[in-house]
């Protein structure tokens, strides 16, 4: 009998189900879904991890949360209460083939869920995580002493700054002015970018699923660059090492509004990730950096993402299974790095 996905322990007589859903004079399915096998068990712990995010009781570093928002709508998110634009998933827990209840969700929330479906093992306890070599095994880098300032309302974000502080030792600043990194949420960060002039280059945008434009016109006047909100403490903390060690910012991608990536530069294998479609070159991004581990390369080469992970060779390949899930199916390429870009980005900043 199928194991379950999520602790390999108990027979799996449940699965957790994904259909991919586009807004077309009401939501419609799109393409065919996913299913993940769960025991009894973890489909039920995996229904309460959803109902404590969206209440705020939940304590996993870097899980969604409505914020104070309110699920009123049927076309709302039931895990941040986000109203999704024009791409959704309808989550199902089945038994027997039987739906036992269903979610609508937004696709990153769906996405972070149905992850957790497939590999929940560490969360619960059971396991440590040895994740495609030493690709989880990373140290926070310590910077002890750095000077940091944040403006965040997310919850969930400014859980994870409170943690890398503490990790690394960093010391609050009493103003943007005498931080060394400042992180501030999309929505504010262009004007304090143009307030700042030249110490733009020290902040870090913080930049959820629908912030696309406030994070271009940050980068425009400046901003070192973006995390995803919610984040994770490595994706943060990466971010820090960068700014600490002087790194300097390039061009950037209009579309995705990642820096301009030459992969093969390195010696390394690395990932390309195709773009599904039109006016999806930003959401593809996100997913890619809010699922993928924060000391990896990221950037747009090739008229897709590129993501060189720092794993060995023999791994890469595990980690483009877990990034084709992430990002909603769309299509990863394991490439040399002989592989020429084949086309060419218009580069802004």
């Amino acid at each position: 009998m199928e194991r379950c996905a999520c602790c390999e322990e108990r027979p799996a007589g449940w699965a957790i189900a994904a259909q991919p859903l586009r807004r077309y004079r009401g939501w419609r399915p799109v393409g065919p879904g996913e299913r993940t096998g769960v025991c009894g068990w973890c489909a039920r712990w995996l229904a309460q991890l959803a109902a404590d995010a969206r209440s705020g009781e939940g304590r996993l570093f870097g899980q969604p949360g409505a914020n104070g928002r309110h699920l009123v709508f049927d076309d709302q998110c039931a895990v941040c209460c986000e109203s999704p634009a024009e791409r959704a998933e309808r989550t199902a827990w089945l038994r027997g083939g039987q739906a036992a209840g269903e979610l609508f969700l937004c696709v990153p929330c769906a996405r972070w869920l149905l992850g957790l479906a497939g590999s929940g093992r560490t969360l619960q306890g059971s396991r440590e995580r040895h994740l495609d070599g030493g690709y989880g095994a990373w140290p926070h880098p310590r910077l002890r002493g750095m000077r940091t300032w944040s403006s965040v309302r997310d919850r969930g974000a400014a859980e994870v700054i409170g943690a890398a502080a503490a990790a690394m030792g960093l010391v609050e600043a009493g103003s943007a002015e005498e931080a060394d990194a400042v992180l501030i949420e999309a929505g504010a960060a262009a004007d304090l970018c143009r307030e700042l002039g030249p110490g733009a280059g020290r902040v870090i945008v913080l930049a959820g699923p629908g912030a696309q434009v406030e994070t271009a016109r940050a980068l425009e006047a400046g901003a070192f660059g973006w995390v995803t909100a919610p984040s994770t403490p490595q994706q943060l903390t990466a971010m820090l090492a960068r700014l600490a060690r002087g790194e300097r910012r390039g061009g950037w991608d209009p579309a995705t509004c990642l820096p301009l990536l030459e992969p093969g530069r390195g010696g390394r294998p690395w990932l390309w990730v195709e773009v599904p479609g039109p006016g999806e070159a930003w959401a593809t991004a996100w997913l890619v950096r809010r699922f993928s581990r924060g000391y990896d390369a990221i950037g747009a080469v090739d008229g897709g993402i590129g993501v060189v992970p720092l794993v060995p060779p023999g791994a890469v390949g595990r980690v483009a299974a877990r990034l084709r899930q992430a990002a909603a199916g769309a299509r990863v390429e394991v490439r040399g790095a002989e592989d020429p870009p084949r086309r060419r980005f218009e580069a802004a900043g």
